[in-house]
């Protein structure tokens, strides 16, 4: 059994049941693309009881055993996790900010 991020469940992280773990390739230039582009994609399926969004990791193509944390994901006093980046400044615990959503630009009226 897995958690969804920041879930305040009780259940436990390391279930000794057997399943089996969804390997989703997306190919993406540098790793702050790739970071950013996982911790949206996990938090997107968080609907997903399955989903374990607090262990996305991103890595290169050829190395994929030097994963990289998404998440902080650290257990917090209520039993939730931390929702924040991995190397997230200030304390653990506080909703990320997100951007602002900015309306897309309109097309220009011609001549």
């Amino acid at each position: 059994m897995l958690r969804i991020l920041n879930s305040s469940s009780d259940r436990a992280r390391d279930e000794e049941e057997p399943g089996y773990v969804i390997h989703l390739p997306i190919r993406v230039a540098d790793l702050a693309a790739a970071t950013a582009l996982a911790g949206t994609v996990a938090t997107s399926l968080g609907f997903l009881a399955e989903l374990d969004a607090g262990e996305t990791t991103v890595s290169t193509a050829d190395d994929q055993n030097n994963r990289h944390r998404v998440f902080c994901d650290l257990l917090l006093p209520d039993r939730s996790r931390c929702p924040q980046p991995y190397d997230h400044e200030g304390p653990c615990g506080e909703a990320p900010a997100t951007p602002e959503q900015r309306p897309a630009p309109r097309p220009s009226p011609g001549p």
